[in-house]
């Protein structure tokens, strides 16, 4: 299949493209940007073409598909764009800036007959892969509740990139929705209703979205829960997961794990352990004994981005609904669209049930 790139910036050249050039199945035919700089160096770094232009991308690249890398401002006006020009799209995250925008995008879709897709790649990382292979095993049971968290130093009002720092409502919308797909994923369905509560800290005047607490509820009475704390001055955990089963407790955590444990410790057991993943781990855990599940590449997002987009390219050319499909990108927005309305209101939020396919 033949992919045009929109948008040559960071997530274009560090995700995209080493992922796509790795999928026998996919010619790359350059890519788009209104900056003459950013082409220059576009051409040097990957040596591929560049267009000034969306339409010429079109003419001279003759794509079948094209990924959407532009900042997320943008990204519902370039997806119509081209939906209406015959072709399928893979778009960054965040999808589009509301579920209002989503349906445009999905409509356009339809009346295309193309296909849309979101790459929300965390979904592929091999840790959190291994959890959603384990849950409802006989061996590890049902999900009964689940915790996903990220710690960083990074205030809202500090955020170095322009666009990010310039969002309303960033942190759970921009940085968020990987931890909101997940959580679906691992559920296997979309909640059933969500209450949150945000604060920016000590910095009241800022009105940001510094720290994040969201409830979710399920189906048969089962919660989660969410907690991002961009004012923490600890070490970073960029995404940890505990994922509470009937058995047995999943545990991953992202960004990097080593743990070296010695002697006695109270509720633990003697001996020395040693874990080690660059990109991060996953294990289960049994009163006080734990097994390792799966380990991540330091560069696991992209890898993860060329797994998913394996995936996406073969339901393009099937011109079926791909994995990470832009209907449940719409899903995951609604929830965090009710999110921030139920921090605002300071009420529980009930959402409608998921979009289906019509075919």
């Amino acid at each position: 299949m033949r992919v045009g790139i929109v948008g040559l910036g960071w997530a274009a050249r560090a995700f995209h493209v080493p992922a796509l050039k790795q999928l026998p199945s996919v010619q790359l035919q350059g890519g788009v940007d209104s900056d003459p700089e950013r082409r220059a160096s576009w051409e040097r770094e990957t040596g591929l073409a560049s267009f000034a232009t969306f339409e010429e991308l079109i003419e001279r690249g003759r794509p079948e598909a094209v990924v959407i890398a532009t900042p997320p401002q943008a990204h519902a006006e370039l997806c119509i764009l081209a939906l209406e020009a015959g072709l399928h799209v893979i778009c960054e995250k965040p999808f589009v800036a509301d579920v209002a925008e989503a349906d445009r995008v999905l409509a356009a879709a339809a009346a295309a007959g193309k296909q849309v897709a979101v790459n929300h790649e965390f979904r592929e990382m091999p840790i959190y892969r291994a959890l959603r292979e384990q849950i409802g095993t006989a061996d590890v049971g049902r999900l009964v509740f689940c915790q996903i968290w990220q710690l960083m130093d990074l205030a809202p009002w500090d955020e170095p990139v322009a666009w990010r720092a310039a969002m309303p409502n960033r942190t759970l919308f921009e940085g968020g929705v990987h931890l909101v797909d997940l959580l679906t994923l691992l559920y296997g369905e979309k909640p059933t209703a969500v209450y949150a509560r945000h604060s920016s800290g000590f910095e009241e005047e800022r009105r940001a979205d510094a720290i994040h607490l969201v409830t979710f509820e399920f189906s048969g009475g089962r919660l989660a829960q969410l907690t991002i704390d961009r004012l923490c001055k600890a070490g970073t955990r960029y995404v940890e997961v505990r994922a509470d089963c009937e058995h047995a407790s999943l545990r991953a955590s992202h960004g990097g794990r080593a743990l070296v444990q010695l002697g006695k410790k109270r509720a633990e057991k003697t001996g020395v352990r040693i874990d080690f993943g660059q990109g991060g781990l996953a294990w289960v855990e049994r009163g006080l004994t734990r097994k390792s599940l799966a380990r991540s590449r330091r560069d696991s997002a992209m890898h993860a981005t060329r797994e998913l987009s394996r995936g996406i390219v073969a339901a393009f050319e099937a011109n079926r609904e791909p994995p990470s499909s832009g209907r449940e990108a719409r899903d995951v927005l609604d929830v965090i669209e009710a999110a921030y309305r139920s921090a605002e209101t300071g009420q529980r939020i009930e959402l409608s049930p998921a979009v289906t396919v019509v075919s």
